[in-house]
């Protein structure tokens, strides 16, 4: 089954590797988050699958995040997880990326894109899962970020992972944590 699984990512990600990266957020190494002078309050973006139906693996990859104030106004944000990342371990809140807050704003909006495929397994077979439906979208108020300087995406994978065809899609039923 986990070769299945193998086969399946494999050819998705030589699918994609032909697409171009130019749309993936910009990703800088350990230590390079932001520019020295980048000012602002640095937030973490993470995410956890949670209410696993009985899945052996579901993998997805961050494309791109944004995170614009209430008015439209692009943040500084960093791209951090470049593998896809496997939803079904319980206790793992995948670290997607960060981003900056200037001073006097008060709300943000986030959006995360995922590449167009990831993958499942199940006791029964494994497949594709179609991400390209819809990205995750969510408004968070700085006094909720602030307390812990995080934002945890919560991703309900019984009701996110809808079978359409012989695909999975990704219809996103989703919780923040901060």
């Amino acid at each position: 089954m986990k070769k299945r699984m193998l086969s399946v990512l494999g050819a998705v990600a030589l699918g994609l590797g032909g697409c171009g990266g130019s749309s993936r957020t910009e990703t800088m190494g350990p230590g390079q988050d932001f520019p020295a002078d980048a000012q602002g309050q640095r937030f973490e973006l993470r995410l956890k699958g949670v209410n696993n139906p009985g899945y052996d693996s579901a993998l997805v990859q961050v494309r791109r995040i944004s995170v614009t104030t209430v008015e439209g106004e692009a943040l500084p944000v960093r791209l951090k997880s470049r593998f896809p990342m496997e939803l079904t371990q319980a206790e793992q809140a995948h670290l997607v990326g960060f981003f900056l807050v200037p001073e006097g704003v008060e709300r943000v909006k986030v959006e995360v894109t995922f590449d167009d495929f990831g993958g499942y397994e199940e006791g029964a077979g494994g497949g594709v899962i179609d991400t390209r439906v819809a990205p995750l979208r969510f408004e968070a108020p700085l006094a909720y970020l602030s307390e812990r300087g995080r934002a945890v995406m919560h991703l309900d994978l019984k009701q996110s992972l809808q079978m359409q065809g012989e695909a999975k899609l990704l219809l996103p039923s989703l919780d923040v944590r901060y």
